[in-house]
């Protein structure tokens, strides 16, 4: 049921969804180009963001 619920909700909204996945890859990146110092900020901080996302879209 998850996989449904997350592929309606890809294809509802594309263009936020997408937008996103860039952010996280920036940030990512951006972490690992710095000595993955960045990642124990950035990886916590991108989770537990887009389980909030995630939550709001699927109602």
């Amino acid at each position: 049921m998850a996989v449904f619920a997350s592929a309606r909700a890809l294809w509802r909204n594309r263009g936020p969804l997408y937008l996103w996945a860039a952010i996280i890859v920036l940030l990512i990146g951006a972490s690992l180009v710095f000595s993955f110092v960045g990642l124990l900020l950035t990886a916590p901080l991108v989770g537990h963001a887009t389980w909030h996302a995630y939550r709001d879209l699927v109602r």
